[in-house]
């Protein structure tokens, strides 16, 4: 079991740069936030520079791939059911967030490539990497989000970190709170346009969902 506590985690709320985007950061016992989002990638990149991090996004990172054209904008499995408040990436805010998140992931993804041009990504959450300049990318789904108006995205930040922190004590045993059989990788899509890998195998794969 690798000690999850060990890695530098951040988290960024998606939303409009210099109004409504907030992020937060753990490294081990010493805390972070803010909402320039500059500041979080120079975070980041610290981490990187002396060992592993973990970088979530508050949008959806993959979608759906159907055979069914009546099925195309159905809700990924884990984002509606029995029991759960019902966000599908379809409806209007989170198409709009998934846009976005997009924007956001490849603006982060091209500056930390400039400051760590050695690093190497991962989406692998049940193998999280142990070495200097590791990135493991995992998306953040917030229904619970935080009732105070002024620091709102940056307490949403903040639970995803909470939550992605409970569900990796074991990554072996972590199971993803969305998933589908066949996916389009959004970030995956970043990875490439920014130089991270060359692999195309990375629209295809999924990474950790932790819904809080």
């Amino acid at each position: 079991m690798r000690l999850i506590s060990r890695m530098f985690i951040a988290c960024i709320d998606i939303g409009k740069p210099g109004a409504n985007l907030g992020w937060a950061a753990v490294d081990g016992d010493v805390s972070s936030d803010g909402t320039n989002l500059d500041v979080c990638v120079e975070a980041v990149a610290t981490a990187l520079q002396r060992g592993p991090a973990s970088l979530g996004f508050e949008s959806p990172l993959f979608l759906p791939v159907r055979d069914d054209p009546l099925t195309l904008n159905k809700a990924r499995q884990g984002e509606s059911g029995k029991g759960l408040l019902s966000r599908p990436f379809s409806a209007p805010a989170g198409s709009t967030v998934a846009v976005l998140g997009l924007l956001i992931a490849t603006y982060v993804l091209k500056r930390l490539r400039k400051l760590c041009p050695e690093a190497v990504a991962t989406m692998d959450w049940r193998n999280p990497p142990t070495g200097a300049g590791s990135l493991l990318i995992w998306e953040a789904f917030i229904t619970g989000q935080a009732k105070t108006h002024d620091t709102r995205h940056v307490e949403d930040a903040q639970l995803a970190i909470q939550g992605y922190q409970e569900r990796m004590a074991n990554p072996a045993e972590a199971v993803s709170s969305v998933h589908e059989p066949s996916c389009l990788n959004l970030v995956g899509a970043a990875l490439l346009r920014t130089g991270w890998t060359t692999d195309v195998a990375v629209l295809a794969d999924q990474c950790l969902v932790v819904r809080v």
